[in-house]
């Protein structure tokens, strides 16, 4: 393995120079230093095991410098099956002797098949990592859910840990009251906590001094719990598996059916996001937005939740009085739902709405008669959200009947309907070019089109442009290339 200089003669002077020649004119520590740059921060194999034993492997002074790089082998990626071959803790007692004393980024994936043996009690790969617990930083494991009962021995030997991720592909309950999983009970620089596919409330975190949660899965009783315990978080992700799908009915529910939910108002929340899993995107979440107070909530995204959102969307909206950032995916949000939301979110500075059009279980007993329950429904972007985000150019008050007055950047999808609506949409993007004194200029769009835009759509994008916009078409190839003057 040679790492040279292509440079010609013709344009350099300079002999090539050849790091792997046995001259070694390279100082270990040098060296050392270039092979942590050889590997970047993907957590895989590639970067965990080929390239460290590479970089070992191609002369002797090599060998000692990466050797001698305790940070080089301080992280790991590992797929553990049922049968262990040795070569397999041969590597990890490698990896752990290797590191030194480093802190230990290590990931853990189970992959079961049908010739290999189920998990059992313990595995010898994690007794080996759990033996050097006091050294794990940031730690992933996904595995069986048995397999977390072989945590015990690392319960008050976590004094490094600061990121865990624990999932599963496992359906799980809740344990018995003799068997309270308490093995992360105490690490006292935790602050990040991951729960793919359950609940973390059956388990035992030092809840106080988390602060970001990128992923859980869940109810909504798990996430007012959660942010109940957690109450200094600033980030969380909850993936809504629990709960009933929507009952569709001409009568609400009745409030009694709802009393046992907590009302919580999180002090330190900045960043929400709420998600649903492919095979129930119609959680119903009505019971959520009333409950929830977040008064310095600056980001909340929404993903793939088709059931209706109903007037408790809206007024959940008017108690986020700091919101910066509103992203909905793949929602079934009405337009005129939106409308009335947005008034109240005079700070919002981001808007983005990524819609298609798409199915939906009626709501009324109107549509339960029509194609037995299921409906047609229009994606949110269309004339009316359009013609509610122009600006008035028939007032002499500038934010006479304004909706979003800071908004600087916005980001929609082009259906077949909003395609439609070519002079509204750019009337709607130009009005808010205006430099009007307590209102901000739109600085960037970016517009994610469902079908192909006509030439006329370019051309008014691209005299947007010229005018300070900062355009930006996204997802189609073709669109891609015309788009490139921006």
């Amino acid at each position: 393995m040679s790492i040279s200089s292509n440079t010609s003669t013709a344009t350099s002077s300079h002999t090539p120079i050849t790091i792997s020649s046995p001259s070694g004119r390279l100082p270990i520590e040098l060296l050392s230093e270039i092979f942590l740059q050889c590997v970047d921060e993907k957590m895989d194999e590639q970067n965990t095991i080929h390239i460290p034993l590479l970089l070992s492997s191609v002369c002797s002074r090599w060998r000692d410098a990466a050797i001698n790089s305790h940070r080089l082998w301080s992280r790991l990626s590992i797929q553990l099956s049922g049968e262990t071959p040795n070569s397999l803790t041969s590597l990890v007692d490698t990896w752990l002797f290797r590191s030194g004393e480093c802190p230990l980024t290590i990931y853990v994936f189970w992959e079961e098949s049908q010739d290999d043996p189920p998990f059992q009690d313990s595995h010898p790969v994690l007794d080996k990592l759990m033996a050097h617990s006091e050294r794990w930083k940031t730690m992933f494991f996904y595995l069986p859910f048995c397999a977390f009962n072989s945590f015990a021995s690392v319960r008050n030997r976590l004094p490094m840990l600061t990121d865990l991720s624990l999932g599963t592909d496992d359906d799980v309950s809740l344990p018995s009251p003799q068997n309270q999983y308490n093995m992360f009970e105490f690490a006292p620089r935790l602050r990040s906590l991951e729960c793919i596919n359950f609940s973390p409330t059956i388990l035992q975190f030092p809840w106080a001094q988390l602060r970001d949660i990128p992923v859980v899965s869940g109810d909504i009783e798990d996430c007012l719990d959660i942010l109940n315990r957690a109450n200094h978080l600033s980030k969380i992700g909850v993936i809504f598996v629990g709960g009933s799908p929507i009952t569709w009915s001409t009568t609400p529910p009745s409030p009694a059916t709802l009393t046992h939910y907590p009302f919580i108002t999180h002090n330190h929340l900045t960043e929400l996001s709420i998600m649903t899993p492919p095979w129930n995107e119609v959680v119903d979440l009505a019971a959520l937005f009333p409950r929830l107070t977040l008064p310095h909530l600056e980001k909340l995204t929404i993903c793939n939740l088709h059931s209706t959102f109903g007037p408790e969307f809206t007024s959940f909206l008017s108690r986020l009085p700091n919101l910066k950032t509103l992203h909905l995916r793949k929602t079934a949000l009405p337009d005129d739902q939106l409308v009335e939301g947005l008034k109240h979110l005079s700070s919002l500075t981001s808007l983005i709405v990524l819609s298609s059009p798409g199915t939906t279980r009626a709501s009324n007993a109107a549509h339960i008669a029509a194609a037995n329950g299921v409906v047609e429904t229009e994606p949110t972007v269309t004339r009316y959200l359009l013609e509610a985000l122009t600006r008035n150019f028939f007032s002499n008050d500038a934010m006479d009947g304004m909706l979003l007055p800071h908004l600087r950047r916005l980001e929609l999808t082009v259906s077949s309907t909003a395609a439609r609506e070519l002079d509204t949409f750019i009337d709607m993007l130009q009005s808010r070019l205006r430099d009007d004194v307590g209102l901000a200029r739109l600085e960037h769009v970016s517009l994610r089109p469902c079908v192909d835009m006509a030439n006329d759509f370019m051309i008014r994008l691209i005299e947007l442009r010229d005018l300070g916009l900062e355009v930006v078409v996204k997802d189609m190839d073709q669109i891609q290339e015309r788009i490139q003057p921006f």
